[in-house]
């Protein structure tokens, strides 16, 4: 009798360990992504930025120089949430190669160089911005967003960390781009190319997000592309205030910024629900 009844003992307790252990794990990679969203929602923040510097200093370097005392608040502030985020890696013991120790390391070059031409400035802000983007993903499916085992999860986080970004850094290049256009009052060939181009990836991704934009936000974005393209076709963008240009287009990619965090708070909630 005994032989049956330690049997039974054993398996009970096999089982009870591995069905506490599968709380555990669930639990634990609750926390972990709840724990990224925290990392991520500072990383859009920078990103956003980022952003902002790249339109000031497009302006800045076309002879502008009341973006000048803009940037150096701005500056500090970028690199105040570098030091937050590389805090954040360390004491999640983050992957180095994945760290945004990349991106910072390419941002404190840029920001020491003072001979800079503003094709040059535009071109190696939109590198780090680029690389920026691709750690958030990282970040993302780092802390099982991207790569939950939910689909819900994973489709609504893949739009607050790749389709919304993506279409805020096409915004962000068309101001830094109209900015300089302004600010120089010339519309070469090229950069009227650009600017077309640009505008046609805005409306390709503002077609994939399916109504994710408030109303509001939805009528100003869409305003601002037909404005911008008239603009563009018939040169008036030569002869807008760079400030204003800055300004309107702000409008647009802060709304777009504010639904992503908005969207991270949410998803907060979700994965505690689930």
């Amino acid at each position: 009798m005994m032989l049956p009844i330690t049997f039974f003992m054993t398996c009970s307790l096999i089982i009870g360990l591995a069905v506490g252990r599968q709380i555990w794990s669930k639990k634990h990679a609750k926390q972990r992504s709840l724990t990224g969203i925290s990392g991520i929602a500072q990383f859009i923040e920078l990103i956003k930025l980022t952003q902002q510097h790249r339109g000031m200093h497009s302006g800045l370097l076309n002879g502008k120089l009341e973006f000048k005392e803009k940037l150096l608040p701005l500056e500090s502030s970028i690199n105040n949430h570098y030091t937050n985020i590389l805090l954040f890696e360390k004491t999640q013991s983050y992957p180095e190669p994945l760290s945004a120790h990349y991106p910072f390391k390419q941002w404190q070059r840029l920001i020491k160089n003072d001979a800079l031409s503003s094709a040059e400035s535009f071109q190696l802000h939109s590198a780090i911005i680029a690389r920026q983007l691709d750690a958030l993903w990282d970040m993302s499916d780092e802390f099982s967003l991207t790569s939950n085992h939910l689909q819900a999860i994973r489709d609504r986080a893949h739009k607050l960390v790749k389709i919304l970004p993506e279409l805020a850094e096409s915004l962000g290049q068309v101001r830094a781009l109209s900015v300089q256009v302004a600010s120089k009052q010339v519309l070469s060939s090229d950069k009227k190319l650009q600017l077309l181009f640009t505008l046609g990836k805005i409306e390709n991704h503002h077609k994939n997000l399916q109504s994710s934009l408030p109303v509001s936000a939805e009528q100003q974005l869409n305003h601002l592309i037909c404005k911008l393209k008239q603009n563009v076709d018939d040169a008036e963008l030569c002869h807008q205030c760079p400030d204003a240009l800055f300004q309107e287009t702000s409008q647009s990619i802060n709304d777009i910024f504010d639904v992503i965090q908005t969207g991270l708070q949410s998803l907060a909630v979700q994965i505690k629900n689930n």
